[in-house]
């Protein structure tokens, strides 16, 4: 199947504005009786009207498949958990407007796009061909066999079409490749070892990895992982989609915790640089790391400290039965963490359940 041939199906799009017409449009999909794909339009500076979110839930179950959002040319802030929720529905998010990249790839709003592939599916391309040469940091390690499906396509109808045949979830893996259609997550496999074994040159690979994730200081990343207790590491195509490790952590950082939470980590391991490629984001990579480290963490009992503002992670490690035993506020970071602990290895310690 070529790329530019799509699939023969109905398509039904509706010009609304999604939240000033939702009474309508419900209407109009309680009437429905074929089974046509549809999309809608909605401004990205609108919110969801109470109930909101379940009735687009209904309207997926109809046809609904795409959300064309239009960037206005000024947004207060980025509409992040709108779009996560959209996304969670089984609805494709589609970005139009060129304002959206006109102050290039740097802007909040832009970074979001670009670094969320699995909640912001698609956009409207910008003119410059070389516009992505350098935006994905990951791409400097090693880049992805080919280039997303949808950026072969002529546009949000082209891409519904494809929506008639595959799920979002589906459809946001797909890559053409030198004439091929390939799916990533399909064969990614897992390693864990002792920085020793690491197969020739992949230290330098996983420290990348951790500089291109852009959330830790990097002064101690390279000793740190020589020094480490175990590295784990996906891959797939030949390529490092995501890592984590179990290290030794700093005498300095035993003696602080100690001081501002009153617990001691002394011969403990801490979980930590995890860095997942953003097109491999919510295929359970994350998940699987956290789970192979635990499961071979032998003698050592193993904490993390996770910034209270990443829901992600802080998802990731409820989901693998890690609980938050303590909070502190870092002057470092100017923000407030939370220290974590799988729930089998804290037997001493009151468990918290957020």
């Amino acid at each position: 199947m070529a790329p530019h041939t799509p699939p023969e199906t109905g398509q039904a799009s509706c010009p609304w504005d999604l939240f000033e017409c939702m009474e309508q449009l419900s209407q109009w999909i309680q009437k429905k009786t074929d089974s046509r794909v549809f999309c809608v339009t909605a401004r990205l500076d609108t919110s969801l009207p109470p109930g909101g979110l379940e009735m687009l839930a209904e309207w997926a179950k109809k046809g609904l498949k795409m959300i064309q959002w239009h960037y206005p040319k000024i947004l207060s802030q980025v509409p992040s958990s709108l779009l996560w929720q959209t996304a969670k529905t089984g609805i494709w998010n589609h970005v139009s407007g060129r304002t959206l990249f006109e102050k290039g790839p740097e802007t909040v709003m832009a970074r979001f796009v670009l670094n969320n592939p699995h909640v912001v599916h698609s956009f409207e391309l910008p003119d410059d061909p070389t516009f992505f040469s350098s935006l994905n940091a990951y791409d400097t390690i090693a880049p992805l066999p080919g280039k997303p499906l949808w950026q072969t396509l002529s546009g949000p109808s082209d891409i519904l079409s494809y929506l008639a045949r595959y799920s979002v979830s589906h459809m946001a893996r797909l890559r053409w490749n030198n004439g091929i259609l390939i799916s990533l997550g399909r064969d990614i496999v897992f390693h864990f070892q002792p920085p020793s074994d690491l197969p020739p040159g992949y230290l330098d690979k996983v420290c990348a990895m951790v500089g291109a994730g852009g959330s830790v200081d990097l002064a101690h990343v390279r000793s740190n992982l020589e020094n480490a207790f175990l590295i784990g590491y996906a891959v797939e195509n030949g390529v490092i989609v995501g890592n984590s490790c179990l290290k030794h952590p700093r005498p300095a950082l035993v003696q602080r915790l100690k001081k501002v939470t009153g617990l001691n980590f002394s011969g403990f391991v801490e979980r930590g640089y995890t860095s997942v490629r953003p097109e491999y984001r919510s295929l359970g990579v994350g998940r699987n790391l956290l789970e192979g480290l635990t499961a071979r963490a032998g003698k050592y009992k193993v904490f993390s400290i996770i910034d209270e503002d990443n829901l992600a992670t802080r998802k990731i490690a409820r989901r693998n039965n890690t609980r938050k035993i303590a909070t502190y506020f870092s002057e470092k970071t100017n923000k407030l963490m939370g220290v974590w602990m799988p729930e089998h290895m804290m037997p001493d310690i009151e468990k918290e359940t957020e």
